[in-house]
């Protein structure tokens, strides 16, 4: 297959034929996702080097273990849970290297608002992770109305612009897809 006619394929079919020795679509599948990954080290790391250097090690590590991947989820939520654990565990291997000598360190005691931010933070990514498994429960066009919506930050007339829909069709079918996401991810958490 040609690399135009492999970039319209869904992420499954890439799989299969990098199973079948295409190595083409995983460099479809590494574009069609650094952005996303790359955002999620970046929100671990701020900085942008960090989250480079990150994403590179992420992509390396999935395309290595490429045989990990069942198909039991979409290839997405698996790339997410790599994202999300390789994060973390950077991150705490950089908290583990930063320890100052006793004589350094400025006899600091965390409060309580530190330590609940770190597990406030944790307890958020966790629920992201669950919401975008939930988000792929749902129909494709669902997910695209939700996107536009939330991610990309389209009003109702833009989204009927884009997709040539009435008014009040996009809303009940936000309504609706709401409503999806919400099934899958309440039974989730």
């Amino acid at each position: 297959m040609k690399r135009s006619e492999y970039s319209k394929q869904s992420d499954e079919v890439l799989i299969q034929a990098y199973y079948t020795g295409d190595n083409s679509c995983m460099e479809l599948l590494y574009h069609r996702y650094y952005l996303k990954v790359f955002n999620k080290c970046l929100s671990f790391t701020q900085n942008t080097d960090d989250a480079f250097d990150l994403t590179q090690d992420i992509f390396m590590k999935a395309f290595a273990k490429k045989s990990a991947f069942k198909g039991n989820s979409k290839f997405s939520t698996w790339l997410y849970a790599i994202t999300f654990n390789h994060c973390v565990t950077a991150q705490k291997k950089q908290q583990k290297s930063k320890v100052e000598p006793f004589d350094l360190v400025t006899h600091y005691i965390p409060d309580d608002s530190d330590l609940f931010s770190i597990e406030e933070r944790k307890e958020r990514e966790e629920r992201e992770a669950e919401l975008y498994k939930a988000l792929d429960e749902i129909p494709e066009q669902d997910k695209k109305l939700l996107e536009l919506k939330y991610r990309n930050n389209y009003s109702v007339k833009d989204i009927q612009t884009e997709l040539n829909i009435s008014k009040s069709a996009i809303k009940m079918r936000l309504m609706r897809a709401r409503q999806k996401v919400g099934k899958y991810y309440s039974k989730a958490i």
